[in-house]
């Protein structure tokens, strides 16, 4: 497998795509302050790509306890 050279910062949804979750998924880490974040020039936040792999390893499966399934 090639190894893939990712800028320092990317996108929510490059971030989402590189560790297969979605967006909000990575929205939320945000939220709980598990990542920094930027905006690029383009106004678009952005997030440091070495720590989004770490923060999904750290991650368990599965929908957190008392958290609903529809609001």
């Amino acid at each position: 497998m090639a190894d893939v050279q990712l800028p320092a910062w990317i996108t929510v949804k490059v971030a989402a795509a590189v560790v297969g979750k979605a967006e909000r998924t990575v929205y939320r880490w945000i939220d709980r302050g598990l990542l920094a974040t930027d905006t690029d020039g383009e106004g678009r936040t952005v997030v440091p790509s070495k720590a989004v792999g770490r923060v999904a390893l750290t991650q368990k499966r599965g929908r957190p306890r008392g958290i609903p399934t529809r609001r």
